[in-house]
């Protein structure tokens, strides 16, 4: 079940950065960069957050769990995405802390849409091994194209 939710919120974050691209006017290599981000984060940064959520979550309704993770993903994607993101993100244009500002917000929107959608679906997704297989492998080849390019 541990699994299945971190590719779920993977697959989520992916999406929400597909639409964060058509709002913004983002070339397509943004997506594989944001791709890219979400591969290196959600082992880690995501792993942190679900093992935290679930520990602290231990007994509440799936609602309330949710709610919890998304909190979590919310600040620990600003925190990340303010150090890490924002940092790349800067060094690549003009150093602005407004970019470091809108990469962080972002980053955590994200992690908590990723978080609470990981959350509630993982017992669901547990359940179709296929299915996680084959979004994981989407999040890695959208990442690998960006590596390509």
């Amino acid at each position: 079940m541990f699994l299945a939710g971190l590719v779920i919120a993977a697959v989520a974050m992916l999406a929400l950065q597909v639409l964060v691209m058509i709002l913004a006017g983002a070339p397509p290599a943004f997506l594989t960069f944001a791709a890219l981000l979400i591969v290196i984060s959600v082992p880690t940064a995501g792993a942190a957050v679900a093992w935290a959520g679930a520990r602290l979550s231990a007994g509440w309704t799936e609602e309330r769990a949710a709610l919890l993770f998304a909190a979590l993903g919310l600040v620990v994607g600003v925190v990340w995405g303010s150090l890490v993101a924002g940092g790349i993100a800067s060094r690549l244009t003009d150093g602005s802390s407004g970019l470091t500002l809108a990469v962080a917000t972002v980053a955590g929107v994200s992690a908590a849409v990723g978080a609470g959608l990981g959350r509630i679906t993982a017992r669901e997704a547990s359940g179709r091994p296929v299915l996680v297989v084959t979004l994981a492998v989407l999040v890695v080849l959208v990442a690998a194209a960006g590596l390509l390019v």
